[in-house]
């Protein structure tokens, strides 16, 4: 009985030592990580700020232990996402390294182009809102151009409302049919959004800032979006300019928002479509603004947002309860 018991003792062994050598014969396989990551800017001027975010990579049979970034410009990071700041123009090649639990490594690689500002422009970069959408934009502007316009002599307006030189200035038509038809490239060449975007981006664009209160000192396009700021007539200049540049009809109107029978607020007017003005939809406070002027309809565009009436004023709504009798002077209907 013992002798049988220590066979069975033996052979127990004896299989546990195969086991243990079959493992070290054949070990266990690792299948090694997989890096991916994404990046929110390949090209832009410098300086930029680029968000890189490697949620992608991953392990097929475990996990990953360490992320490490090699941002291509001496600098380094880690982490699932990160942003690096290129302040030099240049050429970069980041690296994305990651290992897993059981040693394995993998890598990624991407190039960010960080373009040098020409000389004699300006850079300027926009965000704003457009259908629910966020909006970028860097626009390189000529500072020549801008410098002449803001250099120019000019008297405040006093119950002065000839806004011809303002508007149909020759000099900087080029630069404004050029972002015209950038904005108008963003609708896919549709007339009424691209009259709905450039609104959205001339509110978005520009910071509200009025007047001395007694006199009007109008800006030209130029000025209002190199300094990034304006009143209503300056917003509205800038808006109107940019709607002709690409040909189509719209004029500026010099209303009386408090009923006093004299004008305090510009805005403009934008043709539009019967079946445009029966999807006008306005939020709470505000009314449908359409009037038929000579047989055409024309949608109020509210130019200038005040910071404190926050938000997008749709192109068609009126945000003062103006009635016909408050359009104090038309210009260029």
């Amino acid at each position: 009985m013992v002798r049988r018991i220590r066979r069975a003792l033996a052979a127990a062994l004896l299989l546990g030592a195969i086991f243990l050598l079959s493992g070290c014969f054949h070990p266990e396989s690792n299948t090694p990580p997989v890096a991916r990551f994404s990046v929110t800017l390949h090209q832009r001027y410098a300086p930029i700020t680029v968000l890189f975010d490697a949620s992608d990579s991953y392990d097929p049979d475990g996990r990953i232990v360490s992320i490490i970034w090699d941002f291509g410009d001496g600098k380094t990071g880690t982490g699932s996402t990160i942003s690096h700041t290129y302040a030099e123009p240049g050429t970069y090649t980041v690296e994305l390294r990651i290992l897993d639990n059981r040693g394995e490594k993998d890598s990624s690689t991407a190039e960010i182009l960080a373009l040098e500002v020409p000389q004699g422009y300006l850079l300027r970069h926009y965000e704003w809102e457009y259908q629910d959408d966020e909006q970028y934009w860097e626009v390189l502007l000529p500072e020549a151009t801008y410098r002449f316009y803001h250099e120019r002599p000019r008297q405040p307006f006093v119950d002065n409302y000839n806004y011809d030189d303002y508007v149909l200035d020759p000099l900087d038509e080029p630069t404004l049919e050029d972002l015209a038809q950038a904005l108008l490239n963003r609708v896919e060449g549709d007339y009424e959004s691209f009259v709905e975007c450039t609104l959205s981006f001339v509110q978005g664009a520009t910071q509200y800032t009025p007047d001395s209160e007694g006199f009007e000192y109008p800006l030209y396009p130029l000025e209002t979006l190199v300094d990034g700021i304006g009143d209503c007539e300056d917003t509205t200049i800038l808006y109107v300019s940019l709607v002709r540049a690409m040909g189509y009809d719209t004029a500026m109107a010099f209303v009386d928002t408090n009923h006093d029978n004299i004008p305090d607020h510009v805005l403009a007017l934008v043709p539009v479509s019967q079946s445009y003005v029966d999807a006008i939809t306005c939020r709470p406070g505000m009314s449908e603004g359409v009037w038929s002027l000579d047989g055409q309809l024309y949608a109020l565009a509210e130019t200038a947002v005040n910071p404190d009436q926050r938000g997008y004023i749709p192109l068609g709504c009126d945000p003062w309860g103006l009635s016909e009798s408050d359009f104090k002077r038309i210009w260029n209907l």
